[in-house]
């Protein structure tokens, strides 16, 4: 396809907000350079509506990491932004925003017909779709195919999450309450790392008793006259944070 139809309004979606919470203008414009490489590739021999390019291309083409890619690709799908099938990474809503006006070829034009007919069940029918892709060459994580039964992660108990935060990070801003933005971040550590509650209080222990982070739960001055405290609960379910200390050990 040459092109789509993007509406003005689209920044104002929740998903998308949710986006430009959590990842700015880097996640936005990611996600929209994304819907422009699938519907690229859509024609009347190909309607996967697959992402053929895998994190290392797009952070090549974007100027960012593949790690940083990978995070936010997973952000999209559990957004439900994309879906991902067998490592697949692929956006079926696009079929309800193509338009014959798109294209003059007569194939693709019945092609078009057909989706919108039937874009209801455009998610059901995308295993069988998946026959024809290369997944060695379009798994955006670059990771082996596993064949789980379901891709559901397990639940987080949040009240646990705020008690052991509470009860470990004595020198740390208290958390009364974890609010949906903190909830995410809380999900996407969890997920993204295999992170168990005890896990996750192995994490803070190794913080709040290592010389080499103390500075986190110091009072400091920059060099701009402004005092920092100690650093907040946002500050250490960041992936950077994680993955230092986890190196570390």
């Amino acid at each position: 396809m040459k092109w789509v139809k993007h509406d003005t309004d689209a920044n104002q979606d929740a998903k998308l907000q949710n986006v430009l919470l959590d990842y700015g203008l880097e996640g936005y414009g990611l996600y929209w350079y994304c819907i422009e490489l699938i519907a690229s590739k859509i024609d009347n021999d190909n309607i996967t509506f697959e992402l053929e390019h895998d994190a290392r291309i797009i952070a090549r083409n974007t100027g960012s990491t593949p790690q940083k890619v990978e995070e936010m690709m997973r952000y999209f799908v559990n957004e439900r932004l994309f879906e991902s099938i067998d490592g697949v990474i692929t956006c079926f809503k696009l079929a309800r925003r193509l338009d014959k006006s798109m294209t003059s070829n007569p194939q693709m034009r019945e092609i078009i017909g057909k989706l919108k007919n039937h874009d209801s069940i455009m998610t059901q029918s995308a295993k069988p779709m998946q026959d024809k892709i290369r997944l060695d060459q379009n798994r955006i994580d670059n990771k082996p195919v596993k064949s789980n039964k379901s891709d559901r992660a397990p639940s987080i108990d949040y009240e646990a999450v705020k008690t052991v935060w509470n009860e470990t990070m004595v020198n740390s801003p208290k958390v009364s309450k974890l609010n949906e933005k903190r909830k995410r971040l809380v999900k996407r550590l969890f997920n993204d790392n295999s992170l168990t509650i005890e896990k996750f209080k192995n994490y803070l222990l190794y913080v709040t008793n290592t010389e080499s982070w103390k500075w986190c739960f110091e009072v400091s001055t920059g060099a701009n006259g402004v005092k920092y405290g100690a650093r907040p609960f946002e500050y250490f379910l960041k992936e950077d944070t994680f993955l230092r200390a986890k190196e570390e050990i």
